[in-house]
C-alpha cells in the first residue's frame, strides 16, 4: 500500500509540474533612442516567448499583446527567435490602423502551433515619430502575455512589461487619417484628414511594393497656409499595383521641413492568397497564390516547427508551384510567404 500511494504522489506531482511549467512570458524593452523628434526614425523591441521548458499548446492560443501610444507610428516590424529551439512559424501577427486617439496594438498569436518550451523571441518595431507629447512628460509602451484558456498555474509576474518614450517638436500638421482603397474599378482612392495646418505648403503621396523603393503617384499644392479646422483631401492611383503595396504621405511646409506620416497597405488582387487546393494529397503538387513567385521567401514546416523539404516546380498564371520532397504524413503543416515587407502563414492539410 505505502508502494501505491507513493506512486500516486510522484504522478500527481508529475501532472502539476507539466502544467506549471506552461509559462507565457515577456522581458524588458529596448527603445532607441528614448527621446525621438517628430519625423524622425527609431525602434521599438521587446523579447517575449515561453518560460518553462514545456509547450505551450496551441489550443491555449498564446497571446502577446503591444500597445503603442498615438504619438509613435508602426513603420515595419519583424519577429525573430533567438533562442536555438525556437521558430516563428507558429505565429501569427496582427497590426490594428494607426489611431491617432489610441495609437496601434500589435497582436502576436500562437494560432498554427504549440510556443515550444524555453523558446524566446523578439519583435522588433520600426517607429517614426508623429505627434509630441505633453512637455515633460512620456508616452507609456506595454506589452502584456496572456492565454486562452487560461494556463492555470501560470507565473503572472512575467506577464507584464512597460517602457516609455518622449517625441519632441511642433507638428505643421496634425493629421487626423490617412487610408488607402481599392475600388470596384480596380483603382485606389488615397483619403486623409488634418484637424490643424501650421504654414502648409503641400502634400506628396507615394507608392511602394516593398517599403523600400517609392514612387511618386500625385501633389496636392495651392493650399491655405493656415487651419484649424477638418479638412479632408482624396487623390485617386489610376494605375495601382496589383496584389499589396504601400501607400505613403508626406507633407512640406513653407519653410521646406518635410514630415513623411506612417504608411497605409492596400491589396488590389481577384484571388485571395493561400493555397491551392487545400487539402492536399501527399505525394502531389500545390499552386501558392502570392504576389512576387520569382523573389518570394518561401517557408515549410510542419506543425512542431520543424522546417520540411519541397521543390519550386513551376510559375503559372502568375503563382508559384510547389511541390513537397518525399511522401508526407498526413496532417496540418505551415507555410510561410516573405514578400513586400509583409510575412504571411498559411495552413495547409495534407490527406
Amino acid at each position: 500500500m505505502t508502494r501505491k500511494l507513493l506512486l500516486v504522489s510522484l504522478i500527481s506531482i508529475g501532472s502539476w509540474y507539466t502544467c506549471y511549467a506552461q509559462d507565457p512570458s515577456v522581458g524588458g524593452f529596448v527603445v532607441n533612442p528614448a527621446t525621438l523628434a517628430t519625423g524622425s526614425n527609431g525602434t521599438v523591441s521587446v523579447d517575449f516567448g515561453n518560460g518553462s521548458s514545456a509547450d505551450i499548446p496551441q489550443a491555449n492560443n498564446a497571446t502577446y499583446i503591444i500597445n503603442l501610444p498615438p504619438n509613435i507610428g508602426i513603420v515595419s516590424l519583424s519577429v525573430q527567435p533567438t533562442a536555438p529551439l525556437s521558430t516563428t512559424a507558429n505565429l501569427t501577427t496582427n497590426v490594428t490602423p494607426y489611431d491617432p486617439v489610441n495609437g496601434q496594438i500589435v497582436r502576436i498569436l500562437s494560432s498554427a502551433g504549440p510556443v515550444p518550451g524555453n523558446a524566446n523571441y523578439v519583435i522588433t518595431i520600426n517607429v517614426r515619430g508623429v505627434q509630441p507629447t505633453a512637455a515633460g512628460t512620456a508616452a507609456p509602451i506595454n506589452i502584456n502575455a496572456s492565454t486562452n484558456p487560461a494556463v492555470g498555474t501560470n507565473i503572472t509576474g512575467n506577464d507584464i512589461a512597460t517602457s516609455n518614450i518622449t517625441v519632441t517638436g511642433p507638428l505643421p500638421v496634425a493629421l487626423v487619417s490617412f487610408t488607402a482603397k481599392a475600388q470596384e474599378n480596380r483603382t485606389v482612392a488615397v483619403s486623409w484628414t488634418t484637424s490643424l495646418e501650421t504654414n502648409n505648403k503641400g502634400f506628396l503621396v507615394e507608392r511602394s511594393k516593398d517599403l523600400k523603393l517609392f514612387e511618386r503617384v500625385g501633389e496636392v499644392n495651392e493650399l491655405a497656409a493656415m487651419s484649424n479646422s477638418l479638412k479632408n483631401y482624396q487623390l485617386i492611383d489610376q494605375t495601382p499595383y496589383s496584389g499589396t503595396s504601400y501607400y505613403r504621405l508626406t507633407q512640406t511646409d513653407l519653410s521646406g521641413r518635410v514630415t513623411t506620416f506612417p504608411v497605409a497597405s492596400v491589396v488590389l488582387r481577384e484571388e485571395a492568397y493561400g493555397v491551392y487546393p487545400n487539402p492536399v494529397v501527399s505525394d502531389g503538387q500545390f499552386t501558392l497564390r502570392l504576389d512576387e513567385p520569382e523573389t518570394a521567401t518561401v517557408g515549410f514546416f510542419g506543425a512542431d516547427g520543424r522546417p520540411m523539404s519541397f521543390q519550386k516546380t513551376g510559375i503559372q498564371s502568375g503563382n508559384l508551384v510547389l511541390k513537397a520532397t518525399g511522401k508526407l504524413s498526413a496532417g496540418v503543416y505551415v507555410l510561410t510567404v516573405e514578400e513586400r515587407g509583409q510575412t504571411r502563414q498559411h495552413r495547409i492539410v495534407i490527406q
